[in-house]
């Protein structure tokens, strides 16, 4: 089926067919790019109008190669159809005095890196992009490898890099290679740089712990400042590679004021008495109450176990140190090694809760196994077991202080615990309403084979089997011997039916045949096909080997007589959608020409026979689907009603201009003008007759009969004026011929008398049809005549007087 012309099309070729239209309005591509060829250099307007307005791509091309106005080529840049050619034509416009809105538009820096034909120029125009990706996309957009290297060489920004690797990847491998490599280094150093930070605070933290009563202090010192200059040059070198990426150094001074200097070595501390060693165990005590009250946060702040640990060495150093020179009672000594031995233990259970804290919310992001999530009640059962297993080793794990509330994770698993209880406790009773179910069922099963309901038993059988796999393995063997005694009697059941159905399937088979071979009228065909099947399915599913190789027989020949419906239908459809498909085009027609005219110089005539085509061509694609139709049809309506609203408001003007006209040609026909002054009014009133537009067909009619009217009166009456003229033109002209011809003869004929000068003046025009001088002429010319005749005959009778 070969496509008609768009209503888009239809009304562009009716608007350009219109006399008196520019040849930029022209209906042919081709007539348009030679009147842009042919407009003044200075003509801007009309190439930015043609630009921006013409449908076809190649007359747009033709304005835009002569366009200089740089806003309307910028406008060009949204348009996908002519983008590239009017970025193009910027860069070749674009100077030193260009604006800077526009010079600088992304569009343009985009492309001055697409097209740049040296690496200083690809270098230049990559910098005045600031977005990574659209520099990366234009750069590989460059069709020069060299320029496309160059740039990345001079890129180390990882952010951009990382867009050049990703857009060179199978498209240069010299640049993917150069900015993967780039980026793998930026990656090392910032994982270096990573792990030097965490050095510092481990060598800081360190130098801080060394206690000024160490017996190993100088050497523990020595090693730690020979580690830290070495770290500090680390951290230089590292910098320096980071450096190249943009990345700001560490302040090294800062780091390296930050080790604490060395301290003087202890002096040797007094004996110490029993009261001091009271005071060492009050602070241990509160040491202990302080990390016990702090526990219920389970180690909310990273650095607290570092820092009581820390305490806790600095108050065991401190009574070591008073231990050796005066040793305490035994049972201050107990009391505190049992606070240091709190401390030690809070301490680690909060460092076991860090460690598990990852665990936990893992465990805790699981969801609880439901029934209707798997396949069997017995495997929600072993998931909801395996749970519970986790959980409880879990809390094992956290091993926390008794007396001392949990943390939050290990109540989240406590309360997890009892969830997964209480759901266990579910699947076992649904395990049990599973296990009512199908006891239900086989009851059913045995009525419906007591009944002989062959295809409702074999469906409960399926349904019961299904139902059965999802108990318990106890439930499901207490179930299985009754179930399989049940099938043997459906099986016996079914064979029995089919053995009383295979002739209803024999007949149906060459029912279905018959349509197959001798088809009917495509509707009646379907219905009948469909009928017969639905007999079929009434018969019930098949299980026999004869039953499915009539169900094998019954669908081919099913297929054989549908298929004439099936092609019908298609071809309704493929028609449904075609037409569906004009519509929806004259629809974007006659929206664009709605939108797109300029109304307040529209051309009438064009827009009533734009509205008649489409309401024609709207009537033809018919018919269409329902449903995509309705809001498709209300649009057009909807479109055709303003269309005619506007040709309605404009009938009203142009019916009062026409009317007005009237009564001017009335007014003239009156006048006192002349014949001719008449004339010229009445086609000047005519000319402004064509110019007022179109009225409907009958106000048309009525008023041009009024206006033919006093156009033929006036016509009329200078028609009989100008045949008086041109009688008397005539009568002149006569006139001035005879009397030539007797001036003529009065010099040349002898045989001149005054008969023949009568003759001449009875053949004269009257003279009241002769100007005043051309009678004064005639009647000098007659006298003349009439003298020169009488002469000759007095001198004639003279000489035959003489011969005589």
């Amino acid at each position: 089926m070969s496509k008609p012309k768009t209503l888009g099309q239809r009304i562009r070729s009716a608007m350009s067919s219109l006399a008196g239209k520019p040849r930029l309005d022209a209906a042919e591509p081709a007539k348009r790019v030679a009147a842009v060829e042919g407009l003044a250099a200075g003509e801007q307007d009309a190439f930015a109008t043609v630009f921006l307005g013409d449908a076809d791509r190649e007359v747009r091309l033709a304005a835009l190669a002569r366009l200089t106005k740089l806003e309307t080529l910028l406008e060009g840049l949204a348009d996908a159809d002519v983008a590239a050619a009017a970025t193009q034509r910027l860069l070749a416009l674009i100077d030193e005095g260009t604006p800077s809105a526009i010079a600088s538009h992304p569009a343009l820096r985009r492309a001055a890196l697409v097209y740049a034909q040296s690496a200083t120029d690809a270098l230049r125009a990559a910098e005045n992009i600031e977005d990574a990706r659209d520099r990366a996309l234009a750069l590989l957009d460059n069709g020069r490898a060299e320029q496309r290297l160059a740039v990345a060489r001079e890129t180390w920004a990882p952010t951009a890099l990382g867009e050049i690797e990703k857009a060179a990847r199978d498209r240069d491998k010299a640049v993917h290679r150069l900015a993967r490599e780039r980026l793998a280094n930026y990656r090392a150093a910032s994982a270096s740089r990573d792990r030097e930070d965490e050095q510092t605070e481990k060598l800081l933290r360190a130098a801080t712990a060394l206690a000024d009563d160490d017996a190993h202090y100088d050497t523990r010192r020595e090693i730690i400042e020979r580690d830290w200059r070495g770290h500090l040059d680390a951290l230089a070198a590292t910098d320096a590679e980071l450096g190249r990426f943009g990345v700001v150094a560490r302040d090294l001074e800062a780091i390296r004021g930050r080790l604490p200097p060395r301290r003087p070595a202890p002096k040797a501390a007094p004996a110490q008495v029993g009261e001091d060693f009271e005071a060492l165990l009050a602070e241990a005590a509160t040491l202990r109450d302080a990390v016990l009250a702090a526990l219920a946060g389970a180690g909310e702040d990273e650095d607290a176990n570092a820092a009581v640990e820390q305490q806790a060495s600095a108050l065991a150093a401190r009574w070591n140190a008073s231990a050796d020179t005066s040793p305490p009672a035994d049972p201050l000594s107990e009391r505190f090694r049992a606070a240091m031995a709190a401390i030690a233990d809070a301490c680690g259970a909060r460092e076991r809760a860090k460690r598990l804290a990852a665990e936990t919310e893992r465990l805790l992001a699981k969801p609880l196994p439901e029934p209707a999530a798997a396949n069997t009640v017995e495997q929600v059962r072993k998931d909801l077991r395996s749970q519970s297993r986790a959980v409880k080793r879990l809390l094992e794990r956290y091993a926390w202080p008794d007396g001392l509330p949990l943390p939050a994770g290990a109540q989240a698993l406590e309360e997890r615990q009892d969830a997964l209880a209480n759901a266990e406790q579910q699947c076992a009773a649904a395990a049990e309403a599973l296990a009512e179910q199908v006891a239900a069922g086989i009851a059913k099963m045995e009525a419906a084979i007591a009944a002989g309901a062959a295809q409702d038993a074999l469906e409960l059988d399926r349904q019961l089997r299904e139902l059965a796999k999802q108990l318990p393995p106890d439930a499901t063997r207490r179930f299985a011997a009754e179930l399989a005694a049940l099938g043997t009697r459906v099986r016996e059941l079914r064979s029995w039916r089919t053995f009383a159905e295979a002739p209803k399937r024999e007949a149906l088979c060459a029912q279905m045949e018959e349509l197959a071979a001798n088809a009917l009228e495509v509707h009646e065909q379907a219905e009948a096909v469909k009928g017969l099947r639905k007999q079929w399915n009434a018969l019930g599913s098949v299980d026999s080997r004869p039953d499915r190789e009539l169900l094998k027989r019954f669908d081919r020949a099913a297929e054989q007589a549908f298929e004439p419906c099936r092609t019908h239908f298609k071809a309704q459809a493929e028609r449904r959608k075609f037409n569906l498909e004009q519509r929806q085009a004259i629809v974007a027609a006659l929206a664009a020409y709605l939108e797109d005219n300029d109304w307040a110089r529209a051309d009438w005539r064009g827009a009533e026979r734009v509205l008649r085509q489409a309401r024609a061509e709207w009537r033809q694609y018919h018919p269409m689907d329902r449903k995509a139709g309705r809001s498709l049809e209300t649009r057009f309506n909807k479109l055709a009603s303003d269309l005619h609203g506007k040709l309605k408001e404009a009938w009203g003007h142009h019916l009062e201009r026409k009317e007005k006209i009237v009564e001017e040609a009335k007014a003239i026909r009156e006048s006192g003008q002349t014949a001719t002054e008449k004339a010229d009014a009445m086609k000047d009133l005519q000319r402004q007759w064509k110019a007022a537009g179109p009225v409907p067909h009958r106000h048309d009619q009525r008023l041009w009969k009024l206006f033919r009217t006093e156009c033929d009166a006036v016509f009329e009456a200078r028609d009989t004026v100008r045949d008086r003229h041109a009688d008397r033109r005539r009568a002149i002209e006569d006139a001035e011929a005879l009397l030539a011809e007797l001036e003529r003869r009065v010099d040349i004929d002898p045989a001149l008398d005054r008969d023949t000068v009568a003759d001449y003046e009875s053949r004269l025009p009257a003279f009241d049809a002769l100007p005043k001088e051309l009678r004064r002429r005639a009647q000098n010319i007659l006298q003349h005549a009439d003298r020169a005749a009488v002469d000759r005959q007095a001198a004639n009778a003279a000489r035959e007087a003489a011969h005589s």
